[in-house]
């Protein structure tokens, strides 16, 4: 199957038709369609379905080789540190944004992007595609080394508020979102083998309440239109090959560590996507200068619609060219 195959199979199914016609809906709507608390609620349930699928699994794959597991994560950890100060390096040689935007904008595509990971999932389920538990451990983890490189360009670059340093860290590890995760990874592995009743209870209502939460995605990228259109030409090339560069070092991990094709998948999606939830938060404590006009429609606007439109498939044909042999 080809990549324009692969990309109107993962455009023809019911989460990104919902967050196709979410942008649609934003022509004709100027604010998001589900009210703040219940896009929390139904943000938090997604994130714990997709802990407490990965949790059994996850048990079972670090019982049986724990160092191959701390190997892998602690490899894309450091590229999560790394990762910032590339993209800032990129952002000061071809765009003219300024130093604290730029540090805020790098800060974003270190990180991952949750949504993505589960469209990316979604994918993979469509396409009867197995992987293994273990990465979903690594989705909670990841989010944080990027706001860490962050500080430190910001601090660098004496922009930062040092004060505010503690408590950006405080609801950096008890973040909503990582203690969903982490909860649904704690009692997935706890009860997912024993009760696989309520397993299934969990896979069957994912699927709806993730279309409902893509449609309220659309409409969300749908207003940021207006801010995209001020963009250079360079600004927007950056949410483009940013990703492609983090995919590149994703699969090249998952295929030295020889993994399989749909966990390498997974992995180039965690290192291509860029946050515009928790570190857009964090950026705008200890980085107020920053344009949030710019780092926000750059994470949301333009790498969330190519990864999840277009990454995912092409991440997913180039893991089974290079891993099938794993």
């Amino acid at each position: 199957m080809g990549l324009f195959d692969l990309v109107l199979k993962n455009l023809f199914n019911a989460p990104l038709l919902c967050f196709v016609a979410g942008v649609g809906i934003a022509f004709f709507r100027n604010k998001q369609l589900l009210p703040g608390k219940i896009y929390r609620l139904l943000t938090m349930y997604i994130l714990f379905c997709i802990g407490f699928k990965g949790g059994a699994p996850l048990v079972h794959y670090f019982g049986v080789n724990p160092w191959f597991f701390m190997g892998v994560l602690g490899s894309l950890v450091l590229w999560g540190f790394l990762q910032p100060f590339l993209s800032f390096y990129l952002l000061k040689i071809f765009t003219r944004i300024d130093t604290t935007t730029a540090a805020a904008v790098s800060a974003c595509f270190g990180s991952i992007s949750v949504m993505t990971f589960v469209a990316a999932v979604t994918f993979l389920e469509v396409l009867q595609i197995p992987y293994q538990g273990l990465v979903v451990a690594m989705l909670a983890i990841m989010e944080m080394p990027a706001i860490i490189s962050g500080l430190v360009l910001a601090r660098f670059y004496r922009e930062a508020r040092p004060s505010n340093f503690g408590h950006l860290f405080m609801e950096i590890f008890f973040n909503p979102a990582i203690l969903a995760i982490v909860g649904g990874l704690i009692l997935g592995g706890l009860l997912g083998d024993r009760f696989p009743a309520i397993s299934q209870a969990f896979t069957t209502s994912f699927l709806p309440f993730l279309c409902l939460f893509l449609l309220d995605m659309g409409v969300l990228v749908g207003l940021h239109r207006s801010s995209l259109r001020s963009f250079s030409w360079s600004l927007s090339l950056f949410g483009l090959y940013m990703p492609l560069i983090g995919a590149f070092v994703g699969l090249s991990l998952s295929s030295m560590f020889g993994l399989d094709v749909g966990t390498g998948t997974l992995i180039a999606v965690l290192a291509a996507s860029a946050s515009y939830i928790a570190v857009p938060a964090a950026m705008k404590i200890v980085l107020p200068q920053a344009e949030e006009a710019i780092y926000l429609p750059l994470s949301l606007g333009i790498a969330f619609p190519f990864n999840v439109v277009v990454g995912i498939p092409l991440y997913y044909l180039v893991a089974s060219k290079l891993l099938s042999f794993n």
